[in-house]
């Protein structure tokens, strides 16, 4: 029910948004919302253990790291209820900011080019690190958004997931192609 109210509150701010847009813009941003909605769905999907937060009442934090053009999709569901935990979502591109502990880590547009040198440089332990950018699970994220030619897909480094101590839902799972190499 909380999905389906989200999706139509989604739906409001996209068609209001997009009155006079051309069709380009109108599939971009329809882009843009389904990527959105991969991302707060992940959060519903996976489990982290309670070593992950400092206490019972800590936030679930997911970051948007760089430029996350669908943000302000995100932004919609900043402080509702993800199972027993409030939902942060933090924009930042000051790279402190994520150091400093996400559970949920989207890596923008403008940071692919350094991904070997930011996952070397970066604790992922508990972290679900995704990104949208061919090779991004091969090269140390947990999750990546796939464009094909009609639909997005994603695929999930389940070898990466379990190192960082994630439990990845079955019924993700088999929507998922799964990788399980380094």
């Amino acid at each position: 029910m909380r999905l389906q109210a989200l999706m139509f509150l989604l739906l409001s701010l996209l068609t209001t948004s997009v009155n006079s847009a051309t069709r380009s813009d109108l599939d971009l941003a329809k882009e843009y919302q389904v990527k959105a909605l991969f991302l707060y769905n992940f959060a519903n999907f996976v489990e982290w253990p309670a070593d992950a937060f400092a206490d019972q009442s800590s936030q679930l934090k997911m970051c948007l790291y760089g430029a996350v053009p669908f943000g302000e999709f995100l932004d919609i569901v900043n402080g509702v209820m993800v199972r027993d935990r409030t939902l942060q979502v933090i924009r930042t591109t000051d790279y402190s900011q994520i150091q400093s502990g996400c559970h949920i880590l989207f890596v923008g547009i403008d940071h692919h080019d350094q991904l070997d040198k930011f996952f070397k440089d970066l604790n992922h332990l508990f972290v679900l690190s995704i990104g949208n950018v061919e090779d991004f699970a091969r090269k140390g994220g947990v999750v990546n958004i796939l464009r094909t030619t009609d639909q997005q897909q994603f695929e999930i480094n389940l070898t990466k997931a379990i190192e960082n101590g994630l439990l990845i839902s079955s019924d993700l799972l088999s929507l998922a192609r799964i990788i399980n190499d380094r």
